[in-house]
């Protein structure tokens, strides 16, 4: 039996969008792809900060959670790469955001956010492209994220669960969810 919840009009009009759009086009899943290596790009620069005297990373600022974080971030984006569907990555989606609220909750009570060291792994004449972030910028971007996240994560399961019921009960409009023509 579903939650009175979940019959708000603009969540049921949510589930049937996107259990429309199950399955991801062959463009999607190479979006999905370019946030893999993106990810992997920017884990090498992290690995940078914690092998090389930068000073971004202090003693007590655990980048092993950074790693946790972009790591297991990938995963969804895996999912939907080599499954092709969307709604199966929805639960390992919804876990990424609860991690990224706890770590960023406590990188924003405990990191120390010397921005001004951020940009030293670049090349020289490329440092501008960093340089320019502040703390207090970081801070706002990474609260930020905090809070959508302290949403969006419950929200996400939900959402799983309302689509994995719609896809698997009787569909009275005809096919839902049916593969893209390629």
């Amino acid at each position: 039996m579903e939650s009175k919840a979940l019959d708000l009009k603009w969540f049921s009009d949510q589930v049937e969008r996107e259990a429309k759009r199950e399955f991801l086009s062959v463009g999607e899943r190479i979006g999905e792809a370019v946030s893999i290596v993106a990810t992997v790009v920017f884990i090498a620069f992290i690995a940078i900060h914690q092998t090389r005297p930068t000073g971004f990373f202090t003693d007590d600022s655990a980048p092993a959670l950074v790693y946790l974080v972009l790591v297991y971030g990938m995963v969804p984006s895996a999912m939907r790469l080599f499954l092709g569907r969307r709604n199966v990555a929805r639960p390992l989606e919804a876990i990424g955001m609860a991690m990224f609220f706890a770590v960023g909750l406590y990188f924003l009570m405990t990191f120390p956010f010397e921005m001004s060291r951020f940009a030293q792994p670049l090349p020289h004449d490329l440092e501008f492209l960093l340089e320019w972030i502040s703390a207090t910028l970081a801070k706002w971007v990474l609260a930020i994220g905090v809070i959508a996240c302290a949403f969006f994560a419950p929200y996400t399961f939900l959402l799983y669960l309302s689509i994995r019921g719609r896809l698997s009960g009787p569909c009275p409009e005809g096919p839902v969810g049916e593969e893209p023509a390629e």
